[in-house]
């Protein structure tokens, strides 16, 4: 009898385990540590990837992650057919223009429901954030509290956009904009005074000079621009996953701070 049992526990542990729902998650093909990374082709250690695992195995799912270059990430996800089912990091202000065009190919209108999401909750749906990001400007820290004026020269990562200076990069070009490969890149350039300054995730940054030696000589500039968000998850096709996804994140939320300390991603700001 302990053995029928024993069997019939383990056929269903096993069918559980078969049947349960696979998602594929839409990652950016970028080394961007602590907050999310992605190293030879592989979604591997940080903020985001440890997060998501453990909503994934809070809620019995399986997540299967696909890495892509940045731009290309935003096209794949917001086409009609696709084998993506959610987009993780992602914003409302991310490549809005895209987001609008895609929800009017679907009926949608855009609506002012809410303070950031102008899109209709019903086409893309968003979710809180998995833990907060400051994006700013590193400078020499002979340069430090020198202003707006002093930057002539800012570099950023490829594929991303510095949305705090992209009038004064773009539009009036008092700035020029320099592109970099990776954190490491940018802050070699800060330290031989080839830009002014760079502007990326500080917890990024602060993690990349702790790497090349440079800790204490290029420093974080807090009265420069800078925007304090946080990172979430997005999708058009499964809306009923990031509403677990939120209730996981307030249910969990001691257990996810000490993987957000680890990563060194935890209180960066103060939510206003």
């Amino acid at each position: 009898m302990k053995i029928i049992l024993s069997l019939f526990l383990l056929v269903g542990f096993m069918s559980a385990t078969a049947y349960s729902k696979t998602y594929v998650v839409g990652v950016e093909n970028i080394e961007y540590y602590p907050n999310y990374n992605t190293t030879k082709g592989k979604y591997s250690a940080s903020a985001g990837k440890e997060i998501l695992d453990a909503f994934a195995k809070h809620a019995g799912i399986t997540l299967k992650y696909k890495p892509y270059p940045v731009a290309r990430l935003f096209k794949t996800m917001f086409k009609k057919k696709n084998k993506l089912d959610f987009k993780f990091p992602d914003h409302p202000y991310w490549k809005g223009d895209l987001k609008h065009k895609f929800c009017k190919s679907r009926g949608f209108k855009p609506t002012d429901n809410g303070a950031l999401n102008k899109l209709d909750p019903k086409c893309v749906l968003f979710s809180d954030y998995a833990f907060q990001y400051i994006d700013g400007v590193m400078v020499k820290k002979e340069n430090l509290g020198k202003g707006v004026k002093a930057i002539k020269k800012l570099g950023f990562i490829r594929g991303f956009t510095a949305w705090d200076y992209y009038k004064q990069i773009y539009v009036d070009k008092t700035i020029k904009g320099v592109e970099a490969n990776n954190f490491q890149g940018l802050l070699k350039q800060i330290n031989k005074n080839r830009i002014s300054g760079g502007y990326m995730s500080i917890s990024g940054g602060q993690y990349g000079l702790s790497q090349i030696g440079l800790k204490g000589q290029v420093v974080y500039d807090p009265s420069l621009p800078k925007t304090e968000s946080g990172y979430g998850m997005s999708t058009w096709k499964h809306h009923d996953v990031i509403a677990k996804f939120n209730q996981f994140l307030k249910d969990k939320k001691s257990e996810l701070d000490v993987i957000r300390k680890k990563y060194g991603v935890y209180g960066l700001y103060k939510k206003k």
